[in-house]
């Protein structure tokens, strides 16, 4: 057989069409190259995607990206005209700017609801609004009165900086999936839409305003995944009573947190970037800490690790967590470190522990829980946690630049580590204020190679 021969030549249309379907829209869009045969293939598939990032840059000028704009409706307006399949399952619009194009916003979505398309995504937000400011932008597109109508057929909807009339979501009593973003809403509408979705698991707001604060107290829910990401709250109150979450997600500021019954928690993420000043709101975090104790993943930012120890139990919790595996996003600042060992000592049962260093909020104003010296805090003596001698197996650290806290961190984990098995150095690829580089990073992780290790089984990795 010719090497050169092409595989897929001789297989029928109808199965490219589904081998196409497996890629995204614009990888879809890129097989119309690969022979005359794949040329249309891509205008059958059944997920479509009209994604305006694809061709408007957003570091060109007003005036080329409205030339850029032009051409993206144009391809959506020819795809549409062109495409013959009766069914859709999915139609993604992100466009920035609609006013200009209303009567084609209509027509692309009118496409989704008229081909009895399963999941919806309307994004009308723009790429250089910030999520943490304090400004919130007016919706620029209002829902279409004809997707209610469909509303039995949708399972999956997104709606960012688009409005829509929460009374009227009576009829989307199928949808599994409900992500709103860049709104006004209130939390009235919130009640309305989660008694008209009964079969609703996962629900994400990002970027809400006007909500006086946060409830879900229904019984019989499904709701399995919430996520609320920099949602502007009245009052920083939120109330879980009823619904058993496997997932939970909060990005904002410190509040006061009540979830009841979490048993089924299986990932729990928790941001507090937006907390502007250090407040000694320990007690409000140790709590909610506790009633995510069912967690095997938990992920916490650098605020948080400021903060935590800062209430009546600075050492750590009382009952220990199920963590097994945990995700410090951190910048390995000594206003971390209490928090550090406060998460260590917490979770017992801990195998994985992976540290994202990145930029963070760090408090000028951080007082500490009780004097230490950092240099000496990560030494012998300070009792080791239980999980660093016992349980813990791998470890990662991204964005190693091999600074002197990190390394401090690191010898104390292999020295003590006496179960560890792996540790995965990716090094970093930002460029540092005096030169250094992903190349002077990676020499530096040459020193942890060099440091004892209490486990004879340890791998180091340097990527």
């Amino acid at each position: 057989m010719d090497r050169n021969t092409d595989m897929f030549s001789n297989l029928p249309s109808s199965l490219l069409i589904i081998i196409a379907s497996f890629l995204s829209f614009k990888e879809a869009a890129r097989t119309c190259i690969l022979s005359k045969k794949w040329l249309n293939i891509w205008r059958e598939v059944e997920n479509v995607d009209f994604d305006e990032n694809n061709f408007v840059k957003l570091d060109e000028s007003e005036k080329n990206q409205k030339v850029q704009r032009e051409v993206f409706i144009n391809f959506a307006r020819q795809f549409i005209a062109n495409h013959s399949q009766q069914v859709i399952k999915t139609l993604g619009l992100r466009c920035s700017k609609p006013g200009n194009f209303l009567v084609d916003m209509q027509n692309i979505v009118k496409f989704a609801t008229s081909h009895n398309a399963t999941g919806l995504r309307l994004d009308f937000s723009d790429p250089t609004w910030r999520e943490d400011a304090i400004m919130n932008h007016e919706a620029v597109f209002e829902l279409p009165s004809h997707v209610y109508e469909h509303g039995q057929a949708l399972e999956s909807l997104k709606l960012f900086s688009c409005r829509f009339d929460a009374s009227k979501f009576t009829n989307f009593s199928a949808i599994k999936s409900l992500s709103l973003g860049w709104i006004n809403i209130n939390i009235g509408s919130i009640l309305v839409i989660l008694e008209s979705c009964p079969l609703l698991e996962t629900l994400r707001l990002k970027k809400c305003w006007n909500l006086e604060y946060f409830e879900v107290s229904k019984p019989g829910l499904r709701l399995q995944n919430l996520v609320l990401d920099k949602c502007d709250f009245r009052h920083e109150w939120l109330l879980i009573e009823g619904p058993r979450f496997q997932f939970f997600k909060y990005s904002g500021k410190v509040g006061q947190f009540l979830l009841e019954n979490q048993r089924d928690m299986v990932e729990a993420e928790l941001d507090f970037g937006m907390q502007t000043e250090f407040e000694e709101v320990g007690a409000l975090l140790y709590d909610l800490l506790q009633e995510l104790f069912a967690a095997r993943i938990l992920t916490v930012c650098s605020v948080f690790l400021q903060i935590i120890p800062s209430g009546d139990e600075p050492l750590g919790l009382q009952a220990p967590l199920e963590v097994r595996n945990l995700i410090l996003k951190t910048a390995l600042h000594s206003n971390e470190y209490c928090g550090i060992k406060f998460m260590l000592r917490s979770c017992p049962r801990l195998e994985t522990l992976t540290i994202d260093i990145g930029p963070a909020r760090i408090f000028p104003d951080y007082e500490p829980p009780y004097p230490f010296d950092p240099e000496k805090l990560w030494s012998r003596n300070f009792q080791v946690e239980f999980c660093v001698s016992g349980t813990l197996r791998v470890v990662n650290v991204k964005g190693f630049k091999g600074t002197r806290n990190e390394l401090y961190v690191l010898r104390y984990l292999l020295h003590f580590g006496r179960a560890m098995e792996e540790l995965n150095l990716y090094a970093s690829n930002e460029d540092g204020d005096n030169g250094e580089n992903r190349e002077f990073y990676m020499g530096r992780a040459q020193i942890v190679l060099g440091f004892y290790k209490a486990s004879r089984n340890v791998s180091i990795s340097v990527l």
